[in-house]
């Protein structure tokens, strides 16, 4: 989202804002992160901070979208920027010039950025107090969390949280309660009907409009819901956890989970220019390509969905959480499992499990390859490059390989062409009585690039 900074005022502003400056005096910043990074603090009208605008776009370089996918994820929390550098396969030199270039900030800055937003959330919607909130947000102490607030908003906690409105405040009913903006329309009953039959239980639920799972937070176990039909318009989370330090980084796996952070509403305009799937794009608005809570239990998930249908592929997940899951010292809102580990999964017997032992040689062979570092899930600039490494593991073919990238890894831009369904779908639009073949379904696909991913979750949705 471009913001509209006044020179005269030191404010920045939303396009839609009431306010209304010289034109003179105004400069156009591609996102609040730019407009603060150059000094600005956000308006008190439209409060700008209170949306979360993906700062990426087209023609961003994928390594540029993965370093900053890492700080979302709270990567420069205890790592420096040369380390990041070092990850996606850039100098620092060279990673901070294509920042300030397509983001219009340092990646340090970024961060201190995400933790900030994140705080003046928590001033304007809970009560907690100055401490809590600094752990929360993952600062090391509220001093530190007083000097980072007062270089993005020119004004310290306190100041910041008497300037709240009484709306702002979520009421508490049994945990804390934050909302989730995102860009674009979000189409709560498609993600709950992508949901509901996928749940692994115990370990997560759909209950009405509440997506539900289990985490642990600096150690700590607890349920995290989801609510798809929130305080005006938004996801909400409610957290139910006996600590929320660093819930930020919690936050985080939600808003990748249900792809809060892409251009979404980029993504959607090019997919409907298309003459053969706008139409479908048209009747499927806000639909979005849902991932996993975590990358790992994504990608075993994928593997024992191998070949099977999708209730069959939750019994057998369900059954591996039940059986070799840590248990929760309390049952939460009906959950009490956590999802197996790649220790646990390593050495996952063949019987007992439901599923040919090939495939639980492949959930081992997964497992062992992230625990000895031959797999990368959590941090590969290129997704292509976990591609590789996917590929390298014995049961893991393309099918596979690309679910992983599309669920787990967030490749906007993969298409698992090969797929019976995606290749039925685009059949069915073209009016072909047979089926496409894996070649010619892939060669179509080419136009809808670089948002592919995208246009394979509405092929799958409009087969019904």
């Amino acid at each position: 989202m471009a913001v509209e900074a006044v020179s005269t005022t030191g404010i920045y502003c939303r396009p839609d804002c009431v306010a209304t400056p010289n034109p003179e005096n105004t400069s156009t910043y591609p996102s609040p992160v730019a407009a603060e990074a150059a000094g600005y603090r956000s308006c008190l009208r439209c409060r700008p901070y209170r949306t979360d605008p993906p700062l990426t776009g087209d023609g961003v370089p994928p390594a540029i979208t993965a370093a900053l996918a890492l700080i979302s994820e709270g990567y420069l929390d205890t790592r420096s920027e040369p380390a990041l550098a070092s990850r996606i396969g850039y100098s620092t030199r060279q990673m901070r010039r294509l920042f300030d270039h397509h983001v219009g900030a340092t990646p340090d800055f970024v961060a201190r950025s995400r933790r900030a937003h994140f705080a003046r959330r928590l001033l304007d919607e809970t009560d907690l107090n100055m401490t809590a909130t600094a752990g929360a947000a993952g600062f090391g102490s509220v001093r530190q969390m007083n000097r980072v607030m007062d270089e993005i908003f020119r004004m310290p906690p306190r100041d910041l949280r008497a300037k709240r409105r009484k709306g702002d405040v979520l009421v508490a009913d049994g945990g804390l309660r934050l909302n989730l903006s995102f860009s674009g329309e979000f189409n709560q009953k498609l993600a709950l009907d992508h949901l509901r039959p996928r749940v692994t239980s115990r370990v997560e639920s759909v209950d009405g409009d509440a997506y539900r799972r289990t985490t642990q937070t600096c150690g700590n176990p607890g349920v995290l819901e989801v609510v798809l039909a929130g305080h005006d318009g938004r996801l909400e989370i409610r957290a139910h956890l006996p600590t929320f330090d660093s819930i930020i980084d919690d936050v985080a796996r939600v808003r990748a989970m249900f792809g809060l952070n892409e251009d979404h509403e980029s993504a959607e305009d090019h997919l409907m220019a298309d003459s053969l799937l706008g139409p479908v794009i048209r009747r499927q608005r806000g639909l979005r390509v849902l991932g996993g809570w975590d990358r790992f239990e994504t990608a075993v998930r994928v593997v024992v969905g191998q070949q099977i249908s999708v209730s069959g592929a939750t019994k057998v997940a369900s059954r591996i959480a039940a059986q070799w899951g840590s248990p929760l010292p309390g049952e939460v809102l009906d959950l009490d499992r956590m999802f197996p580990d790649p220790d646990v999964l390593a050495d996952l017997p063949a019987q007992g499990v439901g599923m040919p032992e090939a495939r639980v040689e492949t959930v081992r062979g997964i497992s062992r390859a992230v625990i000895d570092g031959s797999l990368d899930l959590y941090g590969a600039a290129d997704p292509s490059q976990a591609r590789d490494q996917l590929l390298g593991i014995r049961g893991v073919g393309p099918w596979t390989a690309d679910m992983i990238e599309m669920r787990a890894l967030r490749n906007p831009d993969v298409f698992p062409a090969g797929d019976l369904g995606i290749r039925k779908a685009v059949s069915q639009l073209l009016g072909e009585e047979s089926v496409l073949s894996e070649s010619k379904v892939s060669l179509i696909a080419q136009r809808w690039r670089p948002h592919r991913a995208l246009a394979g979750q509405h092929l799958w949705k409009s087969l019904g």
